[in-house]
């Protein structure tokens, strides 16, 4: 049995860590067995899930809260379970630290494995550290990965990377009428009703004060617009408070942090990604095998855009042209061969599942 260690911060329902869960659930449990590092005890429902399949979670303290504890806990970590793990696989969105992989370098874990799934990083310091530990990564890691060309130039500028796409499991998103019509039942909507939708943590970059101006403008053209938003974060309740200034309130449904996105992702009629930036959004990839139409910020990876109906507007466009696009459009009809057109172009799970493992499984010397 080959046993793997993935670390990340934690793991919420969010892009990357749906990524990993995504691999966990699919890869081999005859010849691979996945524990996990993070940087958080936070109880989620990977984590519940993760434990119930078996899987040991190890929590180290996060740089923020502890700096020295955060570097001994990852030594102490390390040192204990020297020779352990055949591989490491580092999920994350800058090389603010590397620290995990240089112990598992110093430890001598054979493969490592660090993952690009972000474009950006916010803060001066992180930006400073990022480029600074930029040049060492190729020499403790085994493995540079990128969801995208634009996150492995971010993450290794112009050394060689390996594009691992954000897999998803297509079967779960698509398109199912009878799933449609019962979600949109639970969430008591009308057959006329124009719902839009947008998954996601409620964070600057994911800028859903732009959205909730968005909303606004479609509701002067059509009231019967309804806008649901997934997920959870610390600018939650100011958006909340900006729906219920504009008197938008009874159509706009926060539903929450939600295992069940794929189910959502029938009810909706389109999806609204304004961000400031992007990689190359996992949720976004989930929305077009969903058959959504889907209208997207020009800040967001272009290479993203895998059916004709993905839309890419400026961020600088004031909300009312984003407004007339999603009217104008509607729902573009059939989303019956959607999933289809995703799994040819690379993104099925198991497909991506299959090169991961041959990456597990490879040797390297150290």
């Amino acid at each position: 049995m080959i046993k793997i260690l993935f670390i990340t911060h934690f793991l919420r329902p969010n892009g990357t860590e749906n990524f990993i869960m995504n691999v966990y659930r699919h890869i081999d449990t005859t010849k691979f067995h996945i524990d996990f590092l993070l940087y958080t005890d936070e109880e989620t429902c990977h984590t519940k899930e993760a434990r119930e399949k078996g899987s040991v979670i190890y929590v180290v303290p996060g740089r923020k809260e502890s700096f020295t504890g955060y570097y001994l806990g990852l030594e102490e970590f390390f040192k204990d379970h020297r020779g352990e793990y055949e591989a490491v696989h580092f999920c994350g969105g800058s090389l603010t630290s590397i620290a995990p992989l240089f112990y598992a370098w110093r430890y001598k874990v054979p493969v490592r494995v660090v993952h690009s799934h972000s474009s950006f990083t916010f803060g001066i310091h992180n930006k400073v550290m990022h480029y600074l530990n930029r040049p060492l990564i190729h020499k403790i890691c085994t493995h540079l990965l990128a969801c995208s060309d634009v996150a492995g130039k971010w993450f290794f500028g112009n050394r060689p990377f390996d594009i691992v796409k954000n897999g998803i499991d297509v079967e779960a998103f698509r398109f199912n009428e009878v799933f449609r019509n019962e979600e949109r039942q639970k969430l008591n909507l009308a057959p006329d009703n124009l719902v839009i939708g947008h998954v996601g943590r409620f964070s600057s970059e994911k800028n859903h004060d732009f959205l909730i101006d968005i909303f606004q403008e479609v509701r002067k053209s059509n009231d019967k617009s309804i806008l649901l938003l997934a997920g959870s974060g610390d600018l939650l309740e100011k958006t909340k408070k900006k729906a219920e200034h504009l008197g938008l309130s009874p159509y706009v449904h926060f539903l929450g942090q939600r295992h069940d996105v794929n189910r959502l992702m029938q009810a909706m009629d389109c999806f609204v990604m304004p961000s400031t930036f992007e990689g190359l959004p996992f949720v976004l990839i989930e929305a077009q095998c969903a058959g959504l139409p889907c209208y997207v910020s020009d800040k967001v990876s272009k290479a993203s855009a895998l059916l004709p109906t993905t839309k890419f507007l400026s961020i600088s466009s004031p909300a009312v042209i984003w407004a007339q696009n999603i009217c104008a459009d509607g729902t573009h009809g059939a989303r019956d061969n959607a999933a289809e057109v995703i799994t040819s172009k690379g993104y099925s799970i198991h497909d991506i599942v299959k090169t991961i493992e041959t990456i597990y499984s490879s040797k390297h010397n150290f």
